[in-house]
């Protein structure tokens, strides 16, 4: 019984130690895949820091073991107000750091990670504002990889005291409140002098276009009707044509048509007409007039036939 009661008792303790081991207190330490421990013999580093993950043994009450994260840390920087051209912008950014050195790092900043942020904050507000403002604030708001020898720069300071900095990324780029409204005012007026431009430039298209063509316009007209003459001189001429043939073949025919259709234009309906009753006009509605007209004509085609 007392041996079985030694063993629990000795279990218990062994798990104990190795449970105080766990967060850095018993003689039996361990060294998790995440951290470093730093040994500390009276307050004071003796050896090397433990980097490898396992257990290690310390001297109890002479020997403590600090610890420090070896994972990597997002530093959200404060926004930094940089002039940028004619302007002054708020840009936002963000660094991704790690310790390289735990001994070294310790022994920069002994409030370990909150100080280290401080210091690396400070050092990047400074190296960004130098490098941002000399770019062209196109590039700036084209999101392009305008930090990325940023990093590298930050390094060369921050390497002696056992930080790296594996990377530095804008978040975004905005104007302050106080000067965004005159922004949008000169955008406004920037876009009305474009579309002013633009309008101006379709006019003066439109009227190119509307002379053009005006002047095919009138070109096509006046071919039109030159062939309009053309074609009405050929059509007179074909009429006058067909009216000597027609006179030809029957003369008094032809009188009496051409008498008629003067009768048809000069006396419409309810029009009154003045002249004397012997007149050549009126030989058609006088019969004696008309056999008159006939036999001067049948006795002038007998002399011209017996003339000839």
């Amino acid at each position: 019984m007392k041996l079985l009661f030694g063993l629990l008792v000795s279990m218990a303790c062994a798990a104990g130690v190795l449970w105080a081991g766990h967060f850095g207190y018993g003689p039996v330490v361990i060294v998790n895949q995440w951290e470093y421990k730093i040994p500390l013999l009276l307050g004071a580093p003796w050896r090397e820091p433990i980097t490898e993950p396992g257990i290690v043994f310390r001297w109890p009450l002479i020997e403590t073991m600090v610890t420090i994260d070896k994972r990597l840390k997002y530093l959200d920087a404060r926004p930094a107000e940089v002039p940028i051209e004619s302007e002054v912008m708020i840009v936002d950014y963000f660094a991704v750091w790690r310790v390289s050195d735990p001994l070294q790092f310790r022994r920069s900043f002994p409030g370990l990670e909150r100080d280290a942020s401080t210091v690396i904050q400070r050092r990047l507000q400074s190296e960004v504002g130098a490098k941002i403002s000399k770019m062209p604030l196109e590039q700036l708001l084209g999101r392009s990889q305008v930090l990325t020898a940023l990093s590298e720069e930050v390094n060369q300071s921050m390497s002696s005291k056992g930080v790296e900095i594996l990377d530095v990324r804008i978040n975004r780029t905005e104007l302050p409140e106080r000067a965004e409204q005159s922004a949008y005012e000169q955008m406004r007026e920037q876009r009305h002098a474009k579309s002013r431009e633009l309008r101006a430039r379709g006019e003066r298209e439109a009227r190119e276009i509307r002379a053009k063509a005006d002047r095919e316009a009138r070109t096509l007209l006046a071919q039109a009707r030159s062939q309009a003459e053309v074609v009405r001189g050929e059509g007179d001429g074909k009429a006058s044509a067909i009216y000597a043939q027609a006179y030809q073949k029957a003369p008094e025919f032809y009188a009496f048509l051409r008498s008629l259709e003067a009768y048809r234009k000069t006396l419409p309906s309810h029009s009154t007409l003045v002249a004397p009753p012997d007149h050549t006009f009126f030989r058609y509605l006088d019969p004696d007039r008309e056999m008159l007209v006939e036999s001067e004509m049948g006795s002038s085609s007998e002399e011209t036939a017996e003339s000839k």
